[in-house]
């Protein structure tokens, strides 16, 4: 009897013994398993966390390109005549800008697609959120290609008032140079005061009519030498100096246009009142000092 008892006993410890291995194990097990699902969970939550600061960054990106979309417009738009170098500098720097964003745009979103297949599962939500930007970006591009076709039709525009102004230029160049020049010739005039023999052997005056040399009146010669004379500009000389107490006017000049005065013994002073009257009846002055 003594031993059946003894051997129920050992039989009671080896099953207590074995529960209690197998009841360590399951917890074991479970304790894994949470480990496991909690990794998970965490992998889930870095994800998330991945796609939404794309998100927000793409979004960002988007926000910057249309700011930048409006100051290009704005510019293009508001411009007064032709754009000032500052600004083409600014919409060449804006649209420079743009196309960075937008390449950038493009990478995170390839790569917002790759992580979404890489994680293995649908989520529905996200790959919406995609679609909708690939829309975004599909809808600026296309805004950026009209924004470029104003730009281009506007450079042409430049290009060609450009062209038509450097015309005009030259036309109104070339007209003010020939008005200048007409000015110049109608304001010249010409002098010359000397001596009635040395002008006679300069054969710029003429002595004729008299009886036998006597009463001959001095004139302007017909084929004088213009060299002899002084050039002026009539609007702005209008007093000549006369080294003659009793000069001699011996070409043709309105009387109340001019004053012929004496200053002293041998110096003599010709005023010019009116020059347009004074030089309309001949461009030559020709004074015999006596």
């Amino acid at each position: 009897m003594k031993k059946i008892a003894l051997i129920n006993m050992l039989a009671w410890v080896v099953l207590v013994v074995t529960s209690c291995d197998n009841r360590q194990a399951e917890v074991q097990s479970l304790t894994n398993r949470g480990d496991s699902l909690e990794a998970i969970i965490n992998g889930r939550d870095s994800a998330l966390n991945d796609f939404i600061n794309s998100f927000n960054e793409i979004e960002a990106n988007l926000a910057s390109v249309a700011k930048k979309q409006n100051v290009i417009t704005e510019k293009i738009d508001g411009r007064n005549g032709e754009l000032k170098q500052t600004s083409k500098d600014r919409i060449n720097k804006e649209i420079a800008d743009i196309n960075s964003l937008m390449d950038e745009n493009r990478a995170k979103i390839a790569q917002l697609n790759k992580k979404l297949k890489a994680s293995g599962g649908k989520i529905a939500k996200f790959e919406e959120m995609i679609q909708s930007l690939n829309a975004q970006l599909a809808q600026k591009d296309a805004e950026l290609v009209v924004m470029n076709d104003k730009l281009n039709s506007l450079n042409t525009q430049i290009a060609d008032l450009n062209s038509s102004l450097d015309t005009l230029n030259t036309v109104n160049a070339a007209q003010a140079a020939d008005i200048t020049s007409k000015v110049t010739a109608l304001h010249t005039a010409y002098y010359i005061v000397g001596k009635s023999k040395e002008l006679q052997d300069e054969k710029v005056i003429d002595r004729t009519g008299g009886l036998l040399g006597i009463g001959k009146t001095p004139k302007l010669s017909s084929d004088f030498d213009n060299s002899r004379f002084t050039q002026i500009d009539y609007t702005k000389i209008t007093s000549i100096p006369i080294n003659s107490d009793d000069p001699k006017i011996v070409t043709t000049h309105p009387k109340n246009s001019f004053t012929l005065e004496k200053k002293s013994d041998d110096q003599s002073v010709l005023t010019i009142s009116d020059p347009e009257k004074f030089w309309s009846a001949s461009k030559y002055l020709v004074v015999v000092a006596q």
